[in-house]
């Protein structure tokens, strides 16, 4: 890599800057954070060679990079896919950037879990860096996953995603990438037949328990409820929280869904409590 590009691009990251998101994903961005776990700190110059099918990003060096916190389309919208990856590839690919390790160790498939920022798709290396992961959740090209290598991102990503979410930004103008309103029994009853991520939208109506967790229910009839599952341990990570306080609260959450209407959580980061925001 070329060291004139890597003095360039320090240089912008240690600046104070506003942050442009590259043309083809139409918002602004907050200037990045310099400091603290998702920021420019600690991150170390890389070069992207490509942006495979998967979205991972393959590093001239022969590293694996993934974007942890991102969810994009299933495998089965694949023209939906296509045409992210072909934007994401065109933005990245033999371009430098700066990257953080959430964490010390690879994934399961060999990948390092990372934030990544570099220069806007149309900017010279001398312009202000972008976090790529935020440009992608403002266009809509992403939906904010609650992976816990990402946690210390979790609010600068929710942030992101509300702001497209809000304007029906890319996937969020589909109506199947949108919240699910699981207070309507036939709409809860319809997740029985979807796996992968989702999105749901509701008023928590009675809270059970068990001797291993909790169940925030969102129906009227606990048979055709959809249920959120917080397992006691678990409940260390929410803080000073009482479930059963949660009983007429409406609230926005989201994880895997494998079996029924029903998704386990484990962080903050997976419910959103909506009080007094009925439009969300």
């Amino acid at each position: 890599m070329r060291a004139t590009g890597l003095i360039l691009l320090r240089r912008a990251a240690i600046a104070v800057f506003l942050a442009v998101v590259p043309p083809s994903h139409g918002a602004s961005l907050r200037p990045a954070a310099e400091t603290g776990e998702c920021s420019l700190e600690g991150t170390l110059p890389a070069t992207v060679a490509a942006v495979d099918e998967d979205f991972e990003l393959l590093l001239d060096d022969g590293r694996r990079a993934v974007l942890a916190g991102l969810d994009f389309p299933p495998l089965d919208r694949r023209d939906l896919r296509a045409a992210i990856r072909s934007r994401l590839a065109a933005w990245l690919s033999g371009r430098d950037v700066f990257l953080g390790a959430f964490a010390s160790t690879l994934d399961r498939w060999g990948r390092a879990p990372t934030r990544i920022y570099t220069s806007p798709a149309e900017g010279g290396e001398s312009t202000p860096l972008v976090s790529v992961a935020e440009a992608l959740l403002l266009a809509g090209d992403a939906r904010f996953r609650p992976d816990s290598t990402a946690a210390a991102c979790a609010k600068t990503y929710l942030a992101a995603e509300a702001r497209a979410r809000d304007a029906s930004a890319g996937l969020w103008s589909r109506p199947e990438f949108r919240p699910i309103d699981v207070s309507n029994s036939a709409a809860a009853a319809d997740l029985n037949s979807r796996k992968g991520m989702i999105v749901v939208v509701g008023a928590i109506r009675s809270v059970g328990e068990s001797r291993r967790s909790f169940y925030l229910n969102f129906g009227d009839k606990l048979r055709d409820s959809f249920t959120v599952v917080i397992p006691r341990h678990n409940l260390a990570n929410f803080g000073q929280i009482e479930p059963r306080s949660f009983v007429g609260r409406r609230a926005r959450v989201r994880g895997f869904i494998e079996t029924g209407s029903r998704i386990e959580i484990a962080t903050p980061a997976e419910i959103e409590f909506l009080d007094g925001d009925a439009s969300r």
